[in-house]
């Protein structure tokens, strides 16, 4: 225990000096995984916060340092007496409860970094994409331990022409492009907000991709290339007609699609990665699926947000003619469900609203026809003061 309150006065002099870890966040955080490693405990964000709120507590002293130990203690008991659960248990429950990532990774010995922070915020939780899809890409990382080198690929412009990109493909990675696609996307939509010294003819002003949704969908072909995104071709019902249609999509979304095909679909993902594991794979790869299994597969269990690619046209955007889709986000029904109802509940209140800015203009044609105004108020449905503003602004609104 000696050993252990030295490493606590340690930790709390670094913390204190300049109101931060005097050698470096990466130095302070092997200090902290050291000190709750001791008590058997992972360096998660809750257990964490245990040493945090030790250095806020007040200043160094013996009764300080046994405080701080007592609820490590009785933190380890708890953690360490709670029911066994498998790493694959682990991330279906944080999905469903939807933990923070800082929390679950250290509890499965995986660091938190940001390739992991996008396998569990961005796929899991967002995507759906399986727990075990998310765990072996984990563990493959993990054995070859080349989690900075996907993050360094993350910033490279032409990622596959980089001598990075030939290693970790050898590894079988899946959602290596998917990351690297978010990060570039995301650092796109950071650049692109408006700011004053941009010009109103930008290049990209007035482009508003038309979204629509689909549900109803028959894969008949997947075709993957090592220089564009994988493609799904097959047919959407529109109305009474089966339509022809070309979606291209990334990893994760084929594997939410592929998911939603019940055991055809999981049986199709699994020999879909068999054939891309293979060294030298021929490109463009097509997977036939009535000519491999005998059926085309059927999904009508999530919902796809789809747009047509535009192109400049002069001064207008102007969509391509051929049938060809990207798919925006994918929705699992529940989620679909879940935006409808909220879709509805706005318009009701919209609907709500309106009546309630019209009542004030009731109101107005009582107060001219001579009517008191504590009568016109009540005739107009608004005695109530704090509903009769809100009339009154709504009104104005229009004006």
């Amino acid at each position: 225990m000696d050993q252990l309150k030295l490493k606590l006065q340690e930790y709390y002099n670094r913390f204190k000096e300049k109101g931060k870890p005097a050698r470096g966040k990466a130095e302070m955080g092997d200090l902290e995984q050291d000190i709750l490693s001791q008590f058997g405990l992972p360096a998660s964000k809750r257990f964490v916060q245990i040493l945090h709120d030790f250095v806020q507590s007040g200043n160094m002293n013996e009764q300080l340092i046994d405080n701080v130990s007592q609820k490590l203690r009785t933190a380890a008991r708890k953690y360490l007496l709670a029911p066994a659960m498998t790493d694959i248990d682990q991330l279906v429950l944080a999905k469903d409860q939807k933990k923070s990532p800082y929390d679950v990774l250290p509890e499965i010995g995986i660091p938190v970094n940001e390739y992991a922070l996008f396998l569990l915020s961005e796929l899991l939780y967002k995507r759906n994409v399986p727990a075990k899809d998310i765990l072996d890409e984990m563990k493959k990382i993990q054995q070859h331990q080349c989690w900075e080198e996907i993050v360094l690929l993350s910033k490279l412009q032409d990622h596959t022409e980089h001598v990075l990109y030939a290693k970790l493909r050898k590894f079988k990675l899946i959602f290596v492009d998917d990351f690297v696609q978010f990060c570039h996307k995301k650092k796109t939509k950071s650049s692109a907000r408006p700011s004053l010294a941009k010009s109103p003819a930008s290049l990209d002003a007035g482009y508003q991709p038309n979204f629509q949704l689909i549900s109803k969908l028959q894969v008949e072909d997947v075709i993957f290339d090592d220089k564009a995104l994988p493609t799904i071709i097959g047919k959407i019902r529109v109305g009474t007609k089966l339509t022809r249609i070309s979606l291209v999509l990334d990893f994760s979304q084929l594997s939410q699609v592929l998911a939603a095909g019940n055991t055809l679909g999981a049986e199709i993902n699994t020999a879909i990665k068999k054939k891309l594991s293979v060294k030298d794979v021929p490109q463009p790869l097509v997977v036939d699926l009535k000519a491999e299994f005998g059926q085309i597969l059927k999904i009508d269990s999530c919902y796809m947000e789809i747009y047509k690619p535009q192109f400049l046209d002069g001064k207008k955007w102007v969509e391509e003619k051929e049938p060809i889709f990207f798919v925006e986000r994918i929705l699992s029904k529940r989620e679909y469900d879940k935006r409808v109802k909220e879709e509805e509940i706005k318009e009701n209140i919209q609907e709500c609203l309106e009546l309630v800015g019209a009542s004030y203009v009731h109101y107005q044609r009582l107060k001219r026809l001579g009517i008191s105004d504590e009568e016109a108020k009540l005739r107009a449905g608004l005695q109530d003061e704090l509903l009769f503003q809100l009339s009154f602004y709504l009104n104005k609104l229009k004006d």
